[in-house]
């Protein structure tokens, strides 16, 4: 029997991360070990290290704001590229070249 229960399918944010290739195959055999997604096995792996961890539980207490988005900056305007100029064009039309 699996450690982790099955999905139930709440909402979640999307988050995107990169995994050593040896932790990758063995999170994509769990999940079929324990009919659930990656997702799911993922959240249920994190929700047991976060309550397991006395440390971390102390230090959330002393910064209750930690990981929660930043909502007093303003976001940051989006960067756009700068125009390119138009190099204006040559025309070969009418010019001869005697050679």
């Amino acid at each position: 029997m699996p450690l982790i229960e099955k999905e139930d399918k709440r909402e979640q944010e999307p988050l995107r991360i990169r995994l050593q290739p040896v932790i990758a195959e063995q999170l994509k055999a769990y999940c079929a070990f324990a009919e659930s997604s990656e997702a799911h096995i993922v959240n249920a792996a994190l929700q047991r290290l976060f309550g397991a961890d006395k440390e971390f539980k102390e230090f959330l207490e002393t910064n209750p704001d930690a990981g929660k988005p930043d909502e007093e900056k303003p976001a940051p305007a989006p960067v756009r590229a700068p125009r390119r100029r138009r190099e204006p064009e040559v025309s070969t039309e009418g010019s001869s070249s005697a050679a």
